[in-house]
């Protein structure tokens, strides 16, 4: 059976919440961001849309666009306190909740979708719960993997609900243009059309496959997999619902790979460090890569066990980063660890990479503590003190 999974994307979410503090605003231009000389915006609103104003546009651009336009600086701490309340309200449903960012999760609902007499029933009354609870406007994509759902959501905005089966893909998907695909950058999708690859349908036909190979490189398979539905439904969530997180705005954006490796590193070495100090681990680990145009891009892996250990995590982030770097600028990192437990907690069991020594001592010496007059021991031992009893003999 298919699994049935929601993308659910909040609508201009900065520019929405500021409205809700400032009904005046509402259906004005605004936009969200900095009135400097080298300011950049954010996000803004669709009324500001329609002037052509948009995201890291600079805001002496967007005011030329659109004299009325209001900026307003960003304020964080209530786009947390509001998201945190979207987050919530989603969780009434069910736990099975990716959160991808401050403002979007995909959300698997092939289990409860069925409690609802037609399939959009569910779509329609969380997009209406959300509008009614919490005065924001959301795009769902209902798919059954999590790149369709993705794809879907963005079809119609905003309050759209889209759906996108497999059979579908040519007559929804094909036709986009390659650079709505998700997961291939701006870069690349110059690079792309360059060889005439102009929309996701020619990137799908067979004719073009050694051209788009030279393009996409490793991330070719992923890709054609993607867009021929075959890509992954599994969601990466917490049953704990708890995850520590560590991340940094730079002053500079990062162009290299290397220097968002360095970037990395230093990330989960401190968060590793604030993980032992507070004796939890966790077997869930994400990266969020923001660009120079506030495009922002969350991936997760399982961990291989429970750990905080910083070579283990650093592992995970360099695997993540060689398989979805661009060269694109990325002004912002952060990573997130999840399914958190506290380490008295754990039942630790032994891997191919333990120290087996240690552990059998360790057995052994509890043994002959509990054993009256016992004297046990491995054979590495055995052998050892019969070469020191023959090296004292033939002195």
């Amino acid at each position: 059976m298919a699994k049935v999974l929601f993308h659910i994307d909040l609508n201009a979410f900065f520019a929405s919440a500021e409205e809700l503090r400032h009904p005046e605003l509402k259906d004005k231009p605004l936009a969200i961001g900095s009135n400097s000389a080298r300011g950049v915006l954010s996000t803004c609103n669709y009324a500001a849309r329609e002037f052509g104003v948009r995201s890291a546009m600079p805001s002496y651009k967007a005011k030329q666009l659109c004299p009325d336009l209001v900026i307003i600086d960003a304020d964080h701490q209530y786009y947390r306190k509001i998201s945190n309340q979207f987050f919530a309200y989603l969780k009434q449903y069910t736990g099975k909740i990716e959160i991808l960012s401050i403002d979007e999760c995909f959300m698997d609902v092939t289990t409860i979708i069925t409690k609802y007499p037609r399939p959009l029933d569910l779509a329609v009354q969380i997009q209406q719960g959300v509008l009614r609870k919490l005065g924001l406007k959301c795009s769902i994509g209902v798919a059954p993997t999590r790149f369709l759902a993705k794809m879907a959501s963005d079809l119609r905005k905003p309050m759209g609900i889209s759906v996108i089966r497999k059979r579908d893909i040519e007559s929804k998907l094909y036709p986009l243009d390659v650079a709505e695909c998700f997961g291939i950058g701006k870069k690349t999708v110059g690079k792309l059309k360059e060889l005439n690859i102009n929309t996701i349908g020619d990137l799908a036909n067979p004719e073009n496959e050694d051209k788009a190979q030279s393009v996409l490189k490793n991330t070719w398979p992923e890709i054609l997999d993607r867009i021929h539905g075959r890509s992954s439904d599994e969601l990466v969530y917490s049953t704990t619902r708890k995850s520590v997180s560590h991340s940094r705005t730079y002053s500079t954006d990062v162009y290299t790979i290397d220097e968002v490796l360095a970037r990395a590193s230093e990330l989960v070495k401190e968060l590793s460090d604030a993980m032992q100090k507070q004796q939890i681990k966790g077997s869930m680990f994400s990266m969020i890569f923001r660009d120079c145009h506030f495009n922002n891009q969350v991936r997760s892996t399982k961990l291989p066990c429970m750990t905080n250990d910083y070579y283990m995590l650093n592992e995970a982030a360099r695997s993540l980063i060689y398989r979805y770097f661009e060269p694109v600028g990325y002004r912002h990192l952060g990573i997130t660890v999840g399914s958190l437990a506290n380490e008295e907690k754990i039942v630790e069991q032994p891997t191919l990479f333990d120290d087996f020594k240690s552990t059998t001592n360790d057995v052994i010496a509890n043994l002959n503590s509990q054993l009256a007059g016992a004297k046990l021991m491995t054979l590495s031992q055995m052998l050892k003190e019969k070469e020191n009893q023959n090296e004292k003999e033939g002195e």
